[in-house]
C-alpha cells in the first residue's frame, strides 16, 4: 500500500501522465467547444429562434463528429506497434491510411448528413424560420467536418 502512496505522490510520473492526457482531454473537447462559442457569439444577436437554430444544427453535427471517434483510437495501437518496432514507413502508411479514411467519411457523411438533417429536423417540427437557419448552419458546419475527421485521425497516430 505505501508503495502505491508514494508513486501516487512521484511528481515525474503526473508530468508524463499529464503529458499524454491534456492533448486527449483537449481534442476530445473541440467539437462541443466550437458549439459553445457559436452559441456565444449568436447569443448576442437579437432573436431567440437564431440561437435555436445554432443549439439544434450544432447538436446535429456533434452527433456526426463523434460517431467518427473510432478515428481517434482505431490508429493509436497500429502506431504504436510500428513506432515500437522503429518501422517508419509503417507509421506513415497509417497516418495516411487514417487521413485518407477520414477525408472519405467525411465526404460521405456530408453527402449524406444532408438528407439525415432533413429528416431529424423533421422529427423536431421546428417552426420555418428555424427549420431554415437550421439547415443553413448545419450544411456551413459541414465544410469543416473534413478537417475535423483529420484532426481526430492526427491525435490517434500522434498518440
Amino acid at each position: 500500500m505505501s508503495s502505491l502512496i508514494s508513486a501516487w505522490h512521484h511528481r515525474p510520473t503526473h508530468v508524463r501522465v499529464w503529458a499524454l492526457a491534456a492533448p486527449m482531454i483537449l481534442s476530445n473537447i473541440s467539437v462541443p467547444l466550437v458549439a459553445l462559442v457559436d452559441s456565444t457569439v449568436i447569443g448576442h444577436l437579437p432573436h431567440a429562434h437564431q440561437l435555436g437554430a445554432v443549439a439544434v444544427g450544432a447538436s446535429l453535427y456533434t452527433v456526426l463528429a463523434w460517431a467518427m471517434g473510432f478515428l481517434r483510437m482505431g490508429a493509436t495501437g497500429f502506431a504504436a506497434q510500428a513506432a515500437g518496432r522503429a518501422d517508419g514507413a509503417a507509421l506513415r502508411q497509417i497516418l495516411v491510411q487514417g487521413l485518407l479514411l477520414a477525408m472519405g467519411l467525411a465526404l460521405l457523411l456530408s453527402a449524406i448528413g444532408v438528407p439525415l438533417s432533413g429528416a431529424a429536423l423533421q422529427l423536431m417540427q421546428p417552426s420555418a424560420e428555424l427549420d431554415e437557419m437550421t439547415r443553413t448552419f448545419f450544411h456551413t458546419r459541414l465544410l469543416g467536418l473534413p478537417a475535423a475527421l483529420a484532426s481526430m485521425a492526427l491525435v490517434g497516430w500522434f498518440l
